[in-house]
């Protein structure tokens, strides 16, 4: 209240009735504690600033479920993103095989992004230029009477922002590189096992996470949160045993009958031994791929805790740094793919995957600003069951009562998790 009435002197008027007979002095004290809330309060016709009446506070109230709204219709975006990215990245690499470079796809999409947080950065500084222009004309010091002038954001704003945020951007380079081989090994592993495995098995980042917590960071978890992790792992490896390949029968006529065309035909026409090599070591790959990046992804987590953490950048700052160095990384490596063409092999439906690979950065950073972990937890559980039905809908994805199952306690796993 006292920053307030600094910042907001009542009139001279006011501080004589306070100060003034005995039949005033309740009336001048009252008016001197009230003025600052007056002065936050919109005027009334007459001009004068008045208590708020019921029908405002009603007004305030009605406000509160138009935030929930928003919070929930981020939430669902997010899980909507979450889901469709995955399903048309396996579509586009395991399903129609498009030769599109995955760097290229990458490249467009933080090009996407870099745009947007930039855009979000201008809106930030112009909001912060209105509310100090609104601040000074309260206090009744205009741009004229203090010798200021409003800050406009022009090419001169732009460049010393710029530098700023190049000369503090050292520290983005590491995760740049982390996001790479993630992103990479994500279309690596869409390629050859279900979107459904991929996104159970992806949550295994948990794990890491708090194992490199542990180890890095000096956390120590409680048994709540241990038993979390290991129902989680539990079912991860439930997961990887009902998605694995099995074995194809052999022809009965081929074991009936010797000779060299019969065995050749049992190894090449009903999917014996060389076939389920071939399965196996796709399996393997895809599996060992997401495993990676769900390794890295948790190093990106305790990076961006240990070192980022205490930095006074915001986010969007932080995403146009890290988006300036995937982009050095990301152009380089796709004209190499294709060095005539940087969009060779493109389609509508790499077109969406760029875009939607943007907007899940951008999704993100208004979780973490205007949310909470428990929005983005209730986002990723739904994400994962929407994937997993699609998948099995849309691509014959693996479901069956045993991953079901493994399903459920992945998400009662990551919200005990949560909650412990």
């Amino acid at each position: 209240r006292r920053t307030l009435r600094a910042r907001y002197p009542p009139p001279q008027s006011m501080r004589l009735s306070a100060g003034g007979g005995d039949d005033h002095a309740e009336e001048g004290r009252e008016s001197l504690l009230d003025w600052p809330t007056r002065q936050l309060l919109p005027a009334a016709p007459n001009g004068e600033h008045s208590r708020p009446s019921r029908g405002a506070m009603q007004s305030l109230s009605a406000a509160l479920p138009r935030m929930s709204a928003f919070h929930a219709g981020v939430c669902l975006m997010l899980s909507v993103q979450n889901s469709s990215y995955v399903l048309l990245r396996r579509y586009s690499s395991g399903v129609l095989h498009e030769d599109a470079s995955a760097q290229a796809i990458l490249a467009v999409g933080e090009l996407i992004k870099m745009g947007v947080s930039w855009y979000m950065i201008f809106r930030d500084a112009s909001a912060g230029d209105s509310k100090a222009d609104a601040d000074a004309e309260s206090a009744g010091a205009g741009w004229a009477q203090s010798g200021a002038a409003p800050r406009l954001v022009t090419a001169r704003w732009f460049a010393v922002t710029s530098a700023r945020l190049l000369f503090s951007s050292a520290a983005m380079a590491v995760p740049a590189f982390l996001f790479l081989a993630m992103n990479l090994l994500s279309f690596v592993a869409l390629e050859r096992i279900s979107a459904s495995s991929f996104t159970l098995i992806q949550q295994t980042k948990i794990i890491f996470t708090a194992l490199l917590s542990r180890a890095l960071l000096g956390k120590i978890l409680s048994p709540s949160r241990w038993r979390a992790l290991l129902s989680l792992l539990l079912a991860v490896l439930i997961i990887c045993q009902q998605t694995q390949p099995q074995p194809r029968a052999a022809c009965p006529g081929a074991q009936a009958e010797g000779g060299p065309v019969n065995m050749q035909r049992a190894v090449d026409g009903c999917g014996t031994s060389a076939a389920d090599e071939v399965e196996w070591h796709a399996y393997a790959v895809g599996i060992a791929a997401v495993t990676t990046e769900a390794v890295l992804s948790a190093l990106s987590n305790v990076y961006f805790e240990r070192v980022l953490k205490s930095t006074t950048l915001s986010l969007w700052e932080r995403n146009v740094q890290l988006a300036a160095y995937s982009l050095l990384i990301y152009v380089p490596m796709a004209f190499h793919a294709h060095p005539h063409h940087l969009l060779h092999g493109w389609s509508a439906v790499t077109v969406l995957v760029a875009i939607l690979g943007a907007l899940g950065g951008v999704l993100i950073g208004l979780v973490l600003k205007h949310c909470d972990s428990i929005i983005k937890n209730l986002a990723l559980s739904t994400a994962i069951i929407t994937t997993a039905l699609l998948d099995h809908l849309l691509f014959h994805g693996p479901m069956s009562l045993p991953i079901l199952a493994a399903a459920g306690i992945v998400l009662i796993a990551i919200v005990n998790y949560t909650e412990a």
